[in-house]
């Protein structure tokens, strides 16, 4: 009997564990979950299953880089926990560390899926697919040794920003600020994420709920209190483990003048994030929509204003304070987009993932579109699904582009410093226990290097570099060492660089260009005064 009891027991606290946690498991959750899934493999499959490595990420293979001293404190609290449940140090490991964050991408578009009830699977799916796809999650990969914490801290925000915006008590909202804010913890970047969230959660409200004014108010103020609870979380969490390790915030990037810019700074800003949403000038924008996709970019903010007018005249048949509000909710989202543009004067292309937010904004304004006229409904969902459809093909194509040019140039840099570190070690008088002094370190040139400049128009972050960018990286010993197994005592290049000897020597890879001299094995590059010698291509 009291077995039977324990059973029913359990039974009914499943039912209610079910009835609160799984309505995230509907369809539009697989949906997103799916394509998430197929369009990341697909777009991301390169950089999942080879390993490219170099810049920051050759440096950092085996640490997570630099975390508390950038505002990043629980980037810190993820490694600890990571090194603490593998019991052994950090390691960046494409295949593990992208899975793990395209799972994370994954769960992130279902659960946007579910909140915002979107009806039609296919714009679920393509919703998942575009923030696979999106051109930030290819440049975070080429950071793969911390790609797994950022996207993990897009899934907190997410998941925190559906418990603020969502109909919960006090309990989920106070759950939802403190994800979030440990979430802008691991990456002050997701904020705008959060914004967005905020913003079409007031659109949903305004377009599809018969609610009063002062209940509407009321919503907006205490989603607003979330989101200063969420910076107060944030900044408390960084003044502690500042404190904690004894560090001090770095100015990488403007971090620590992150909320001290005077106020006709932040209103320049606020200008610039409207101006950067409808004619994108800056590098990182156009690192989202190059080549046709700004076409597509442009042809979806025509979208957007359509659809966004169509729902301030039907409801303001209905109340002209919901319309107004609307259209000023509508107003915010250049802003709630490019909000990092208001954070920092210095941005880069792993900054920006704000913008898929407008995509869910589009699925959304399209999906909830409802009319007498069935017709006009179903134009507007396929004609959305066409534009994502498109849009991820273009992504998923872009981002192959810059693995294979990341393929090449990784591939043809271990070949060329695998014949240098050969000459060095054939030098006459060669010894291995000599130190090896690099004059004009970062003056790398060979006239023969073969630059691909089909891929000039790749400007991502992590893929930015050309083959002389790439060998004169500033981790290039590092480099040398774990791609070419070359690891000398390194001598003063720039000491050296004033030995008469060295100064008669010709530059590499001319014969002569290595020498012994003074017990230092003496490799000398392009003189300051000379050309560059960058290859053209052919």
């Amino acid at each position: 009997m009291g077995a039977g009891k324990w059973k029913d027991g359990m039974r009914r606290l499943g039912e209610k564990t079910l009835a609160w946690k799984l309505p995230a498991l509907s369809p539009a959750f697989c949906a997103g979950l799916a394509g998430t899934l197929a369009g990341g493999l697909f777009a991301q499959g390169m950089g999942l299953f080879n390993k490219f490595s170099w810049h920051d990420d050759i440096f950092s293979l085996f640490m997570t880089g630099t975390a508390v001293p950038l505002g990043r404190w629980m980037l810190y609290v993820f490694a600890e926990m990571e090194k603490w449940f593998y019991g052994n140090g950090h390691f960046s490991l494409p295949a593990v560390n992208g899975m793990i964050g395209l799972i994370c991408i994954g769960l992130s578009a279902g659960l946007l899926a579910s909140f915002f009830r979107i009806r039609s699977r296919t714009l679920s799916a393509l919703l998942g697919a575009v923030m696979a796809a999106f051109p930030v999650v290819t440049a975070l990969f080429g950071f793969m040794y911390t790609a797994h914490y950022y996207l993990m801290a897009l899934l907190m925000v997410v998941g925190g920003g559906i418990l603020v915006c969502g109909d919960g008590g006090w309990g989920r909202k106070i759950a939802g600020t403190l994800l979030c804010g440990c979430g802008i913890g691991v990456y002050q970047a997701f904020l705008p994420v959060l914004l967005m969230l905020v913003l079409i959660s007031q659109i949903r409200v305004l377009c599809l709920r018969e609610e009063s004014s002062a209940d509407w108010a009321k919503r907006l103020l205490i989603q607003a209190l979330c989101v200063a609870g969420v910076m107060g979380v944030y900044f408390a969490g960084s003044k502690y483990f500042l404190w904690k390790t004894g560090l001090q915030l770095d100015d990488y990037l403007g971090i620590d003048e992150m909320v001290s810019a005077p106020l006709t700074a932040y209103l320049a800003r606020v200008g610039r994030a409207y101006r950067e949403f409808f004619l994108p000038t800056h590098f990182s924008l156009w690192d989202m929509y190059p080549q046709s996709l700004y076409n597509l970019y442009r042809l979806m903010l025509c979208l957007d204003l359509l659809l966004g007018g169509f729902w301030i005249l039907r409801i303001r048949r209905k109340s002209r304070f919901r319309a107004v509000m609307l259209g000023v909710m509508l107003a915010l989202v250049p802003l709630g987009c490019n909000f990092i543009f208001v954070m920092s004067e210095k941005i880069h292309s792993l900054m920006v993932y704000g913008q898929v937010m407008q995509v869910l904004l589009l699925v959304c304004l399209a999906d909830w579109t409802e009319t007498p006229a069935p017709a006009f409904h179903r134009a507007v969902s396929c004609g959305t699904a066409l534009l994502l459809a498109v849009s991820s093909l273009m992504y998923i194509r872009y981002d192959n582009q810059c693995y294979l040019k990341t393929a090449f140039q990784q591939q043809e840099a271990i070949s060329w410093n695998t014949t240098l570190v050969s000459r060095i070690e054939s030098a006459e008088g060669y010894r291995d226990e000599l130190p090896v002094a690099f004059v004009n370190r970062d003056r790398m040139s060979d006239r023969n290097l073969h630059n691909l400049t089909e891929f000039d128009f790749i400007r991502l972050a992590a893929y930015e570099m050309d083959i002389q960018g790439y060998l004169n990286d500033w981790a290039w010993e590092r480099f040398l060492a774990n791609w070419c197994g070359f690891q000398p005592e390194f001598a003063d290049g720039r000491a050296a660089a004033d030995w008469p000897e060295v100064q008669a020597m010709p530059c590499y890879p001319d014969d002569g260009s290595i020498r012994v001299i003074r017990d230092t094995v003496v490799v000398k590059f392009l003189d300051p005064d000379e050309g560059t010698g960058k290859a053209d291509g052919g």
